[in-house]
């Protein structure tokens, strides 16, 4: 079973996060191959538009699916997470979130990064490594600044709740929400929009003035090394790995503080 479906329309392509028995959490394959299909997306010509999804109506993703996985397989999981991430902020093509259901973690990283966010009513949104002893990573931290704020960065990150749609359209994290069965029609009808009515190449190079005057300001070296110890200090705990074994154990975790 393909963990990544891919259906080109015209100018549209649409990526499925294939997965739906584990509410389309990423694998290392998934992660892999979406990645890798964004970035041959870049070459086609046919294509103007891409929207992403979970494969169903529950789940948009709930993650990264560590589950089951020892140290060398979350490394190379992990280093998926990377690959698809850095594919998506690359790719030149509008991109747009198309959310029904949960969208956790590296779910609401993905959707963060795209363009544009479209949510049904039963969309859920959250980070919620905190509950299990670790820190999101100081670049999903940064985007998700740019989007939302502090205020409501801190609201996610520090609770580690799931918010709603509602909430998330109150605070800037989706363009808009509806009921569940006008999501589709109105997720096309964006992006026939952006494929038919404006020139695509003024698109692109819209696209890529604002992430390039959004990541202006580069984080100086220094900073960045100190971001990372924070990470990695609290990553390789006793409560994260701590975390991960509750998760695995399917128990709540005991953390100590350390």
């Amino acid at each position: 079973m393909e963990e990544i479906l891919k259906d080109e329309k015209g100018y549209i392509c649409t990526l499925s996060i294939n997965r739906p028995r584990r509410r389309n959490a990423l694998n290392a394959e998934a992660l892999f191959l979406l990645g890798d299909t964004l970035n041959n997306l870049r070459d086609q010509e046919n294509i103007r538009v891409v929207i992403i999804r979970g494969v169903g109506e529950e789940a948009f993703s709930a993650g990264v699916d560590l589950m089951g996985l020892n140290e060398t397989g979350v490394a190379h999981t992990l280093k998926g997470l990377n690959h698809c991430l850095d594919s998506l902020i690359k790719c030149p093509l509008p991109i747009i979130a198309m959310i029904f259901g949960p969208a956790i973690g590296a779910g609401l990283d993905i959707a963060i990064i795209s363009d544009f966010r479209i949510a049904s009513e039963t969309a859920r949104f959250g980070a919620n490594l905190v509950k299990l002893g670790r820190v999101y990573y100081y670049t999903a931290i940064e985007r998700m600044l740019g989007l939302v704020g502090l205020g409501s960065t801190k609201e996610l990150l520090l609770t580690g709740r799931l918010i709603d749609a509602q909430r998330a359209k109150e605070i800037g994290l989706v363009n808009e929400v509806m009921p569940r069965e006008q999501l589709i029609p109105k997720t096309y009808s964006l992006a026939r929009e952006l494929a038919e009515g404006d020139a695509p190449l003024a698109i692109k190079g819209t696209k890529e003035l604002i992430h390039k005057l959004f990541t202006l300001q580069k984080i100086d070296p220094e900073i960045e090394a100190e971001l990372k110890a924070i990470v990695e200090r609290v990553n390789q705990s006793e409560d994260a790995r701590e975390g991960l074994s509750a998760i695995m154990e399917k128990r709540k975790p005991k953390f100590t503080g350390r």
